[in-house]
């Protein structure tokens, strides 16, 4: 085996999204599959989406002459928010009607529906887009 085979093929990762509990695709008013495109982790949307969120962190870190704190909470809102930034686009229907991409809507959603978000996670986290093994 070469380590070259390792290099990624792909910078995106597509999760079909699934019923927690009946793993049921979860399917659009025309009958497809409600997906989501996301940036991979190793892929340049992706660092960019986090080293954003980590600069601003340490910046608040180095203002603050006081000690800095930061709340359970805000992680939480930056991990929304480097899914909305990473996410590509998506097929999805939400409140009854099919809803264009955008990263406002994305933390919307993303932030509201955790089961959402626990798939776009597991994804990132198990995605195999090395296909030249």
């Amino acid at each position: 085996m070469d380590l070259k085979n390792l290099k990624p093929v792909s910078d995106t990762v597509e999760v079909i999204l699934v019923h927690p509990e009946t793993f049921e695709s979860f399917t659009n008013p025309d009958g497809s599959e409600m997906s989501i495109t996301l940036y991979a982790q190793h892929s340049k949307e992706h660092k960019s989406a986090m080293h954003e969120i980590q600069n601003r962190r340490i910046q608040k870190m180095q203002k603050g002459k006081k000690s800095t704190t930061f709340l359970s909470e805000d992680f939480e809102a930056e991990q929304v928010e480097v899914l909305a930034k990473s996410t590509k686009d998506w097929d999805i229907t939400y409140d009854g009607k099919k809803v264009k991409f955008s990263v406002e809507k994305a933390m919307e959603i993303y932030a509201e529906l955790f089961v959402v978000r626990n798939q776009l996670e597991e994804a990132l986290s198990t995605s195999t887009v090395f296909t030249t093994i």
